[in-house]
């Protein structure tokens, strides 16, 4: 069973087995049965040829028998070459000289064309990478010496002399060396290009994992990004709003300032929830739709300290008289994490009222949000929502950590620590 990148499960398909030096393996069986009928076309071209040679009656060959033996061979490795390449050359270096010289009644090569199921077959042999090229190649040099000697040299030491053709054996040997070299570096090229292909997929399938982590991270930043902007402006809307209705009895003057704040503060949340809903748009152009707003930093923090103070929770700021200056992301942790704390101070704590202290010491700045407590309704849990996991991460991005818990006073403390250039 195979299983595919989605997790579905599939039959592998037939393969045959065979060869020599690992050539062979694993090769489709629709690929070995293209190749038997690749060489069933050879053969049957190479006996159309020789057919249609005799009939013209200008071809007379010494014995037609070897010619349509030759072809016979000259199938052989291309039937073989995938599946089986070694014993190819193994068959035809030995089966062939023996067949031909028994046909030729032992008389040494008649034409050079004989020669050919042997260069084919080397030259298949060392492409599959099924024998290496020295033993391939001296295999078929003994195959083509008995060609070009016969079988009556080859009965008495005395009858080698004279030897062939030189100029003919020559070319043989060049031809076979050609051949044997040609299948060798194909062979290496195939490889190579067969590695390529894996490096080529492996780094395929990493760049899809790594765009799906991107994906991943930027929806995990969008969410945290939306989670931080309704918490923090809708909630302090929510506490405005229950004060005066509180106090709107005595004081109906309250009615009216509340509302006078809660509609600035409203456009404003929707202002950020827009910026960051605008990365979601696939249909969004430069200049299109509602402009950005630049992400909050350091200096912010005042302001975000502002606004929870008019939404009625009494905030005691002990910062810096000049805010450090530190990395954009960082003051955007700062800010966030700030927001969020007081943000949980006005849903969980009956307090009313909360203290941040900001401070840079040893090459750390360390944000510190607490409230007296106690805690609204009895309980309150370190982790309970998703504010706690957003400051969690925010810090993470920083190479920083956030510790939340109980103080000994019986209130809450939120405390970031991010390290500073």
């Amino acid at each position: 069973m195979l299983t595919t990148p989605d997790g579905r499960h599939g039959s592998a398909p037939a393969t045959v087995r065979g060869g020599v030096g690992g050539a062979g393996r694993g090769v489709p069986t629709r690929d070995a049965a293209r190749d038997g009928v690749v060489a069933l076309a050879v053969l049957g071209a190479w006996l159309l040829a020789l057919a249609l040679l005799v009939r013209s009656g200008y071809w007379h060959p010494r014995s037609l028998d070897t010619y349509v033996w030759a072809g016979l061979w000259v199938a052989v490795p291309v039937a073989l070459r995938r599946s089986a390449p070694g014993v190819a050359l193994g068959l035809t270096a030995t089966l062939y000289p023996v067949g031909y010289v028994a046909l030729t009644g032992g008389a040494p090569l008649v034409a050079e064309i004989h020669a050919a199921p042997v260069v084919l077959a080397v030259y298949a042999a060392t492409r599959g990478g099924a024998v290496r090229p020295v033993p391939a190649g001296a295999a078929a040099a003994a195959s083509l010496g008995v060609l070009l000697l016969g079988a009556y040299r080859l009965q008495s030491p005395s009858a080698l002399w004279p030897p062939p053709d030189p100029s003919r054996t020559v070319l043989l040997l060049l031809l076979l060396a050609a051949a044997t070299a040609l299948g060798s570096v194909v062979a290496r090229l195939s490889a190579t290009a067969r590695s390529l292909e894996a490096s080529n997929a492996e780094l395929r399938a990493l760049q899809e994992a790594r765009t799906r982590d991107a994906v991943r991270a930027e929806r995990t930043r969008i969410a945290r990004e939306l989670h931080d902007v309704v918490a923090h402006h809708v909630t302090a809307m929510v506490v405005r709003a229950q004060a005066a209705d509180r106090v709107g009895g005595d004081r109906p003057e309250e009615y009216r300032a509340a509302v006078r704040w809660i509609a600035p503060a409203g456009k404003e949340a929707l202002t950020a929830m827009r910026s960051v809903v605008r990365v979601l748009r696939d249909a969004d152009g430069p200049g299109s739709g509602a402009p950005r707003t630049p992400l909050p930093d350091l200096a912010d923090l005042p302001r975000v300290l502002d606004r929870v103070r008019d939404a009625g929770l009494v905030v005691d700021a002990d910062l810096p008289a000049a805010l450090p200056p530190c990395p954009p992301a960082t003051g955007l942790a700062v800010v966030r994490v700030a927001q969020e704390a007081l943000t949980n101070v006005s849903v969980h704590s009956a307090a009313g009222r909360a203290r941040v202290a900001l401070t840079v010491a040893r090459g750390a700045l360390t944000l510190r949000v607490e409230d007296p407590g106690p805690a609204r309704g009895g309980t309150r849990g370190p982790d309970g929502g998703h504010g706690l996991v957003h400051m969690r991460e925010r810090a993470a991005a920083c190479d920083g950590h956030v510790v939340a818990g109980p103080t000994a006073a019986g209130g809450w403390a939120v405390t970031l620590r991010v390290p500073v250039p």
